[in-house]
């Protein structure tokens, strides 16, 4: 995977993750808000959920630093193959 698909990855489940918390916490206060019980078991699906976009952003953020922990590697390689630049 080249790097700018893996940094692209890692910024869109971010993206999903953030959104994730926003949708559950804006739920989470308007059902107290207005006393309303009826969408109590989609709250707790959507809280339930959370584990999931964030495992889904844990990954795609390792793989992106591996990614680029795999091309630094593979530019700079090992100093007993370097050329003298004199």
């Amino acid at each position: 995977m080249p790097t700018n698909r893996a940094d692209a990855a890692a910024r869109h489940t971010g993206r999903l993750l953030c959104l994730h918390l926003a949708l559950a916490m804006s739920l989470t206060a308007g059902s107290a808000v207005l006393g309303v019980d009826d969408h109590r078991l989609g709250l707790y699906l959507l809280w339930a959920a959370l584990p999931l976009s964030a495992g889904a952003w844990a990954l795609a953020r390792f793989r992106q630093k591996r990614v680029r922990h795999e091309e630094r590697s593979h530019h700079v390689g090992h100093p007993a193959d370097w050329e003298s630049v004199a």
